[in-house]
């Protein structure tokens, strides 16, 4: 039972990344496994899985993991780290995701998290005069409406 258990669990986080992440159902071109093992206790019906993997945008790689463990409900969790150093620097930055039980809404709350650090603002509109750009005003770059 506790091997069925295992391997459904991360059987399903497979398939959320499948069909939730991955455009064209390209899987293996598109995510990165680091770490896909387990370990089972036949004596004590336990057992603690581990699974691992990256995505990446244009500028930032997610590191997924997953713990599926017997004695909990798991673990599930996302890492962010930004793919080139900043100017200056020789090392790269990240922070924490969401996570937390290894559950479909710590995925939900993985997978929002992503789409909110990769969004970007809008350009301000600029009006143009035949053929020339006009500079936004200083209330327009900040975003005050007249």
């Amino acid at each position: 039972m506790g091997k069925e258990r295992k391997v459904d669990k991360v059987r399903r986080l497979k398939q959320w990344i499948k069909d939730e992440v991955c455009k064209y159902g390209g899987y293996e071109k598109y995510v990165e496994i680091v770490k896909d093992d387990g370990e089972s206790n036949e004596a004590r019906s336990a057992y603690e899985f581990s699974f691992q993997c990256n995505i990446y945008t244009e500028n930032n790689r997610y590191r997924i993991n997953a713990k599926d463990r017997s004695e909990d409900e798991g673990y599930l969790g996302c890492t962010a780290t930004v793919r080139k150093p900043q100017a200056g620097e020789d090392w790269t930055r990240g922070r924490d995701l969401a996570d937390g039980k290894f559950t479909r809404e710590t995925w939900e709350d993985i997978k929002n998290d992503i789409i909110r650090r990769e969004l970007v603002p809008l350009a301000v509109k600029v009006e143009s005069v035949v053929g020339e750009e006009k500079e936004p005003k200083e209330s327009e770059e900040k975003g005050v409406k007249k």
